[in-house]
C-alpha cells in the first residue's frame, strides 16, 4: 500500500526576509507526537482509510517528521526531513513510497508547506505531485498530496493530525 501523506508544491515567495521568517515560524512548534486518520487512493482499491502516527522533531529552519500509517495489521512506513535553504526555499525528501525516496522542494505561503514532490519512480503514470502540509491551529495538521490520476488532478492522500 502506498500511501503518500505529505505533498505538495512550495512557490517561491518574493521577498527573501519575509519567507524565511515565514519558514521558521512553520516549523517552530512542531515537535512532538501526533495521532490522525484519512485516505489513500490506491489504484486497485481506490480511497482506502487509515490511521497514522508521526513523531515529529522541529526547530528553526528544519522539521524531521517519522512514523507509521496503516489499516489493521498493515503498516507503511513513512518520513519526512525538510531543511531551509535559504531565505526562500525548502527542500528535503519524503520515504513512504513503493518507488523510494522522493526529493522534495517549495516553501512556506501563510498557514501552508507547499512541496513539489519529484519521485523516484512513476507513481500514477509520472514522477510529479504536490504536497501540502497545512496548520489548522497549534496542534493540528493537515497533510494532503495531489497527484494525476488517468490524466486528472485529485487527492492521492489526505490526512488531519492532532497533537497527542
Amino acid at each position: 500500500m502506498k500511501i503518500h501523506i505529505i505533498a505538495a508544491a512550495l512557490s517561491l515567495a518574493t521577498f527573501a526576509a519575509p519567507a524565511q521568517a515565514a519558514t521558521n515560524d512553520f516549523f517552530s512548534d512542531l515537535s512532538g507526537k501526533w495521532s490522525g486518520s484519512g485516505k489513500a487512493y490506491l489504484a486497485k482499491l481506490g480511497d482506502v482509510s487509515a490511521n497514522c502516527n508521526l513523531s515529529i522533531n522541529g526547530a528553526s529552519g528544519s522539521v524531521a517528521m517519522s512514523g507509521k500509517c496503516g489499516l489493521l495489521l498493515f503498516q507503511q512506513p513513512l518520513g519526512l526531513n525538510l531543511k531551509a535553504t535559504n531565505p526562500s526555499n525548502v527542500t528535503g525528501t519524503y520515504t513512504g513510497s513503493k518507488t523510494g525516496t522522493a526529493k522534495l522542494s517549495g516553501a512556506v505561503k501563510g498557514d501552508k508547506l507547499v512541496l513539489a514532490v519529484a519521485w523516484n519512480g512513476p507513481v500514477n503514470g509520472d514522477r510529479a505531485a504536490q504536497m501540502v502540509l497545512k496548520r489548522s491551529g497549534a496542534n493540528s495538521l493537515e497533510l494532503t498530496v495531489i497527484d494525476k490520476v488517468n490524466g486528472k488532478a485529485r487527492n492521492t492522500s489526505r490526512f488531519s493530525f492532532k497533537r497527542n
